[in-house]
């Protein structure tokens, strides 16, 4: 930069050097012989055109220089600018992600994530994972009838020895493993503490629970579909080795409570006195309330699935009383979907098995 502002300075200078020469040639010419002056005074007129022409290339490079030093700072500029920018973006962006990421803490969704393969052993450690068995946990919110659920599908009334506990509030606040009584059965049966209590929240539930270890994950559900059935489904989609099935249970009590609104004031489906009239009522009623149920079951699931951008599943309605029938072989008026639910989860259990499991 130095040399491109005194580039200008030294032209006057230059100049000044040149009339000095030329008049120092006008001074030695003028004591020569005249026939020589001539001479002598255009070899320095011409020697002066030359240094004057050399100036006048110094004045242009140096001015070329000028403006490419000018070219580039402007370049530098103009490219410090732009990093000003996409830093500033990138600032706003981690920031938005940030905010984003806090919100759904706050709604109660966690991030999510895979399980490293450490996880994955430390799970299938904790939870006796056997090789050549097909692992099945009973998932859902609490007091939607886990317990109850994995008692029926092995063939177990609620006193039998060997049943899992059973209540109207959870029960069930570690992970239980059960074998399956059946002979030859090749199927281990978990109990999950409910999802969206106060020790497990929903969005731990998956990974914490460790879940992602199972085969097999029927997500149980009582009255409706709530988030926390979602989130399990949600978190089961990226895990190939996952199959999952959705369960309505207590298909019976809902049927009931519908059809009591249909009838007449007072109506006591209990009453062992009641008339001919009323009984053939209610059985019409609870014919019709009982396929109502089921489609709007299924039209609810669907939508919510939908919603979540989840394919769809058949949703198998079922009730206690007819599953534990079901799984004894014994035909029961109040099954639904119990035989199809049993038919469907020794299919999947089959082919795993075939397929090395």
């Amino acid at each position: 930069m130095a040399f491109y502002l005194a580039a200008p300075l030294a032209v006057p200078v230059m100049v000044s050097a040149v009339s000095a020469a030329v008049s120092a040639a006008s001074a030695v010419a003028a004591n020569w012989p005249v026939r020589s002056a001539r001479a002598k005074q255009m070899e320095a007129e011409e020697a002066a055109r030359k240094m004057e022409t050399l100036v006048q290339m110094a004045i242009l490079v140096a001015l070329s220089k000028t403006s490419e030093a000018e070219d580039s700072a402007k370049t530098a500029q103009n490219r410090l600018e732009e990093l000003q920018r996409l830093s500033a973006e990138a600032s706003r962006r981690a920031d938005e992600a940030r905010l984003a990421v806090e919100r759904k803490w706050f709604e109660g969704v966690r991030p999510e994530c895979r399980p490293s393969d450490e996880d994955i052993s430390r799970m299938k450690e904790r939870y006796h994972y056997s090789p050549g068995f097909i692992h099945i946990a009973v998932v859902g919110s609490a007091g939607a009838g886990k317990s109850s659920f994995i008692n029926a599908v092995r063939g177990l009334s609620k006193n039998d020895p060997v049943a899992a506990p059973t209540g109207i509030v959870e029960t069930t606040d570690t992970v239980t493993r059960y074998a399956d009584p059946h002979q030859d059965s090749r199927m281990i049966w978990y109990d999950i503490p409910g999802s969206g209590t106060p020790n497990v929240s929903d969005w731990q539930y998956f990974n914490d629970m460790g879940l992602y270890i199972f085969d097999c994950i029927i997500v149980l559900t009582d009255n409706r579909v709530l988030e926390s059935d979602l989130a399990i489904l949600r978190a089961c989609k990226p895990f190939k080795n996952i199959e999952a099935f959705i369960v309505r249970s207590k298909s019976d009590q809902h049927i009931n409570n519908m059809v009591c609104e249909k009838m007449p004031q007072g109506f006591d489906p209990c009453d062992p006195d009641m008339d001919t009239e009323t009984r053939s009522l209610f059985l019409l009623k609870k014919s019709e309330e009982r396929q109502r149920f089921i489609d709007e079951t299924s039209q609810s699931v669907q939508m919510h699935l939908e919603r979540e951008k989840l394919p769809p599943r058949k949703v198998y309605v079922i009730c206690m009383d007819g599953m534990l029938a079901t799984a004894n072989k014994i035909r029961s008026s109040r099954a639904i979907d119990e035989a199809d639910l049993l038919s469907d989860v020794k299919g999947f259990v089959l082919k795993r098995l075939q397929s090395g499991c």
